[in-house]
């Protein structure tokens, strides 16, 4: 008999449980009915700028902690300023490669006449009619080749290689790692 009552006891306070917590959400539901949509901190609110200013803030921070740094150079070296004489002979090798430069003619005096030019490292033979960097070769003379290039006749000369600088030219008795331009 004892459990009938007992079982009895735990349903009528699971259902006393059930009608408190009922009044409960719906006293809560009034009171968020009754909040006004006027709000007394309205006037803290952010701003539209300010709120995009915020945002890219935040894009600037997230885009600083994702770059990734690519130094070639040992960044706890003192003298950065002064260039070694790799940096020297890495901007001479550059510049060199960057240059449209005739290098030879071969100029027959039956045959085909072909002439050797250099762009970015590499050589190439050309003969009259092929088209090149600066346009197409219309004739080839002793040291010199006359091209057309949007429609104006053009003469490119033999040139030799720039000279290197005076600080790479002789750097055989110090290692190139630790040698500088002073």
């Amino acid at each position: 008999m004892e459990e009938k009552y007992l079982k009895d006891l735990v349903i009528a306070l699971i259902v006393i449980l059930f009608i408190v917590l009922g009044v409960k959400c719906n006293s809560l539901y009034r009171d968020i009915k009754s909040v006004s949509v006027e709000s007394k901190y309205e006037k803290l609110a952010l701003s539209e700028d300010l709120f995009r200013q915020i945002q890219n803030i935040e894009q600037s921070i997230q885009d600083r902690k994702e770059f990734v740094f690519t130094v070639i150079k040992d960044p706890l070296e003192q003298n950065l300023i002064v260039k070694t004489i790799r940096d020297l002979e890495k901007l001479w090798r550059l510049e060199v490669e960057s240059m449209v430069r005739l290098e030879s003619t071969i100029v027959p005096e039956v045959g085909r006449k072909m002439a050797a030019i250099s762009h970015k490292g590499k050589t190439k033979i050309y003969s009259i009619g092929d088209d090149f960097f600066y346009g197409k070769i219309t004739n080839i003379h002793q040291g010199k080749i006359v091209y057309i290039y949007k429609g104006t006749e053009n003469i490119l000369k033999l040139q030799k290689l720039p000279d290197k600088p005076e600080a790479i030219k002789n750097d055989s008795e110090v290692s190139q790692e630790r040698k500088y331009n002073w």
